[in-house]
């Protein structure tokens, strides 16, 4: 336990290094939040505050952030400079240094979490979560959900570039096509089903509705369709998951 957190710790660090990520995952969610506030603020939006559905979608796409460009690029990234491979001639178990990468991203994820709820309820009036306990269940599945799911589309990766642009890809598709950014109702039909099948739809459709509509079995498709894309993509990713260039 204590190599994992020490190893956690050295990940966390690194990160805060490179003023890149820290700009990506930090500052950029909460200029979207208010570029999207002077738009929208004050609008009517089905009995919610702009900051009810604003504030818990840009938490859920930190999620699909650090899932791809702290955790999954980053892998490939030491794949493909041999870090892994020296990572596996010494004592350390693999699922220790998998576990590591995930507390690490756990810990950027929810630092980012809080600041983009801090500056909710500064700017536009947040209010806490009225199911906190379902809220933060909710982010919990999330995670297990999209850190395996963004660990198998990295690994398809023959190097840092491509897992990038495959990380770019899917976090543009789902960030405009999942309603974190624009209303679903605005979009045509076919997009709207198209949608559905994004797994950041469903992650936005639970931290909305715990954050002020009803406890977290009130959504039951939800975190069924999130926990089955966790075990499909554990099972991938397990699978495909490439401890070096080779």
């Amino acid at each position: 336990m204590t190599t994992l957190v020490k190893l956690a710790n050295l990940e966390t660090k690194m990160f805060f290094r490179d003023r890149l990520s820290v700009f990506w995952t930090f500052l950029f969610p909460v200029l979207m939040i208010w570029l999207f506030g002077s738009m929208f603020s004050g609008n009517d939006m089905g009995g919610r505050t702009f900051a009810e559905l604003y504030v818990p979608s840009w938490i859920g796409v930190n999620i699909v952030t650090t899932s791809f460009f702290t955790l999954g690029t980053v892998l490939t990234n030491y794949r493909e400079t041999g870090v892994l491979r020296r990572y596996q001639s010494t004592p350390l178990n693999a699922w220790k240094i998998l576990m590591a990468h995930t507390v690490q991203g756990t810990v950027i994820f929810a630092i980012s979490a809080v600041l983009l709820m801090v500056f909710g309820m500064l700017m536009y009036d947040l209010t806490l979560p009225e199911y906190i306990g379902s809220t933060l269940l909710a982010l919990l599945i999330s995670i297990i959900c999209f850190f395996p799911f963004a660990l198998f589309l990295t690994s398809l990766a023959k190097n840092t570039q491509a897992a990038a642009a495959i990380s770019s890809l899917f976090l543009n598709v789902m960030l405009f096509l999942s309603g974190a950014t624009f209303p679903l109702e605005m979009m045509p039909d076919v997009l709207q089903y198209v949608s559905k099948i994004l797994p950041l739809y469903y992650t936005i459709e639970l931290l909305r509705g715990t954050w002020t509509q009803g406890p977290i079995w009130d959504y039951g498709l939800e975190v069924g369709v999130l926990l089955g894309i966790a075990v499909v993509s554990t099972f991938l990713a397990s699978r495909y998951f490439r401890w070096s260039s080779d």
